[in-house]
């Protein structure tokens, strides 16, 4: 057990409340108005603070309180666990401001009450409201470490909220709960790819795939994790099987076409991206094609696809510097005469690419080299 000296500083020696610290005030706030709690803790709740002193940091310092000299329960009786079910059923209508009327008279007379907390951070997250479902949620996980919706919803929250490092443990207090929970897998994959963990998000992708071969987003979220660890060839059979599963499959199709592009496989980049037209017509998605078939020499299907891509965005410089290149090529191979159509064509498109987007030095400088 741990020694008083490490209690909260929201304890003295004697077990009594002294003061509540911003983040402590900030959620009796939220939970009672401008009540406030008196009284000092009974050794049960001091033991319930202790077990769980460690398990959260930040937000999570609220001190637990009495109600007369009778220790207060983290799980409710049967008949606060009555009241909490309707509260859920109002949430569930989304009558929230009956449900949170009911959480906050259960914490008002039992302030270490976890599934209140909990159900109040859920119903704060459904209504958007991120910051104050985030120090509930903490509080809940502090008094009850094993309450999964707890663990997994504060985890959603601060992913949201931006705070990476705090979101990857909160999701691994979920993991621990529930070691087969898709969406926690999936978040633990996209959170360690974004702090440059690469192997870990292929792992805990690899995990989320195992756990339901037939979910689109965690094959794509594998696919996109071999990516980042730099095995586009391994994330290729994935985006391939995320195509299948994910509707609609346009995000998923431009991934497949890149990374057919990076592997040098440009006539399954051709038919990727053709049936990308297809399927969501865009002007990236013709910018695409004609790309791939620069890459396999086929111009004139090249020049086809980059001018249907300007058809659809007057102004996708992507496709103006394509429509532009193939026809410096093709006055090139002329033997660059001097007053040609095609290299007429070059300058305009050219052109047109820069005014569409300024920071373009490579365009700038072919424009120089070839005095256009």
């Amino acid at each position: 057990m741990m020694k008083l000296s490490k209690l909260p500083g929201s304890l003295r020696r004697d077990g009594c409340v002294r003061s509540t610290g911003p983040a402590v005030t900030f959620l009796m706030a939220l939970v009672m108005g401008s009540a406030m709690l008196g009284g000092c803790v009974s050794r049960a709740v001091v033991d319930v603070e202790e077990g769980a002193a460690d398990t959260e940091t930040g937000s999570s310092g609220l001190t637990g309180g009495a109600v007369g000299s009778m220790p207060l329960q983290t799980k409710p009786t049967p008949a606060q666990a009555s009241r909490l079910a309707a509260a859920r059923e109002a949430a569930a209508k989304e009558d929230y401001e009956a449900a949170l009327r009911v959480f906050r008279e259960l914490l008002q007379e039992n302030p270490t009450l976890a599934d209140a907390y909990t159900g109040m951070g859920t119903v704060l997250e459904r209504r958007g409201e991120l910051t104050l479902a985030e120090p509930a949620y903490a509080r809940a996980t502090a008094l009850d470490p094993s309450d999964f919706t707890a663990a997994s919803g504060h985890g959603r929250v601060l992913e949201a909220l931006g705070r990476v490092k705090d979101a990857i443990l909160a999701y691994q207090r979920a993991l621990m709960i529930r070691p087969r929970d898709l969406e926690s897998n999936l978040a633990l994959s996209r959170l360690m790819s974004l702090t440059e963990q690469s192997d870990s998000a292929v792992v805990f992708a690899e995990r989320a795939v195992k756990i339901d071969p037939q979910s689109g987003p965690a094959h794509l979220q594998l696919a996109r994790a071999l990516t980042k660890a730099g095995r586009t060839a391994d994330s290729i059979r994935e985006y391939e099987a995320a195509c299948e599963l994910v509707e609609p499959p346009a995000e998923v199709m431009f991934a497949l076409v890149n990374a057919y592009a990076t592997e040098k496989r440009y006539r399954e980049a051709s038919n990727a991206a053709e049936a990308l037209t297809r399927a969501a017509p865009s002007a990236p998605a013709f910018e695409r094609l004609g790309w791939a078939y620069f890459r396999l020499g086929e111009f004139a299907n090249s020049d086809t696809a980059y001018r249907k891509a300007i058809e659809l965005d007057p102004a996708y410089w992507p496709a103006l510097n394509g429509v532009g290149v193939n026809a410096l090529n093709g006055w090139l191979q002329a033997g660059k005469p001097d007053d040609d159509a095609q290299r007429h064509q070059a300058r305009t498109m050219l052109q047109r690419s820069l005014r569409a987007n300024p920071d373009q030095p490579k365009v700038a400088a072919l424009l120089m080299k070839y005095q256009l």
